[in-house]
Formats: C-alpha cells, sequence, structure tokens
C-alpha cells in the first residue's frame, strides 16, 4: 500500500497532529536536512513532510506511506500496523481539517477549481482568512497552483 494526503497546517496544527499521532506509533524522529519527521511502527515507517511559511506563503505538506518498497522485508504484523495508524491518522485529518479549498492558476484570472484532495487545518485556515489577499497556499515556489478558500 503506497498512499499520501495533502494538507496545510500552520505550526500550532502541527504540534496537535503530532500529538493525535504520536499516540499511535512507536516513536516520532526528524531526519534532516528536510526537517521530514519518520513515524516509526514497528519495521514500518510513515513519511511527515510538514508544511512551510516562508513569508506570506504556506507551502504544503504530506504524510505517506510507501510499503511496496519494503514488502519483502517487512513483518506482516508491522504492515498491517502501520496501514491502520496511517488509516487513523488520515481519518483524524479528514475529520477535523477543511477541504473545501479552491486552486486557481496564479498566472491567469480565471474561475477556481474545487479541489476535494487538499486539507487545511483549523489554524491555518484561521491565518488565510486574516488577509485572503495576501497570505497564500502553494505546492511548491514553482507551482502554478493557488489554493483559496472555496465553496
Amino acid at each position: 500500500m503506497d498512499a499520501e494526503i495533502l494538507f496545510f497546517m500552520s505550526t500550532k496544527d502541527q504540534v496537535d497532529f503530532l500529538e493525535i499521532a504520536g499516540k499511535y506509533c512507536d516513536s516520532i524522529v526528524e531526519e534532516s536536512p528536510f526537517k521530514l519527521l519518520v513515524l516509526n511502527v514497528g519495521s514500518c515507517k510513515l513519511l511527515f513532510t510538514p508544511s512551510i511559511l516562508e513569508g506570506n506563503t504556506l507551502f504544503i505538506g504530506k504524510l505517506e506511506i510507501r510499503l511496496s518498497e519494503f514488502s519483502d522485508s517487512l513483518d506482516i504484523r508491522d504492515h498491517e500496523r502501520s496501514k491502520l495508524v496511517f488509516r487513523k491518522c488520515r481519518n483524524w485529518l479528514k475529520k477535523y481539517y477543511w477541504s473545501r479549498l479552491a486552486y486557481l492558476n496564479q498566472n491567469k484570472k480565471g474561475k477556481l477549481t474545487p479541489s476535494r484532495n487538499h486539507w487545511l487545518g483549523p489554524d491555518a485556515k484561521l491565518w488565510k482568512e486574516i488577509d485572503e489577499g495576501t497570505h497564500l497556499l502553494k505546492l511548491s515556489q514553482t507551482s502554478w497552483m493557488v489554493f483559496e478558500l472555496g465553496y
């Protein structure tokens, strides 16, 4: 099973999420230089890439599980447990995060396109609402996709 969930999190959202995730996994370890966090579940790993705030732009983060790369070497109990932990974390995000974002092409003025695959943390949503015009939500520095509060 390989899967991921994409989100925009503030620092507060991240702390809240990691507190919940910490209840399900064995340990959480930071791997430098990208501030990648590894959520260890037995011999399996969930990879957590935090959202990054640079200036007035919040860049997307993700939680992913990549079991297909290691399927031959993993303990089947750890394999199943890590899938369960991923589902619990994903379901928690879907329950408490906002999914009604829309995106537009930053280089073109046009209509917003609904996006149901990107999630916005509650504190990040408040941050965006404070100044929707200058607080940006983007996939990356080079991405043309800019997310807005949608429908």
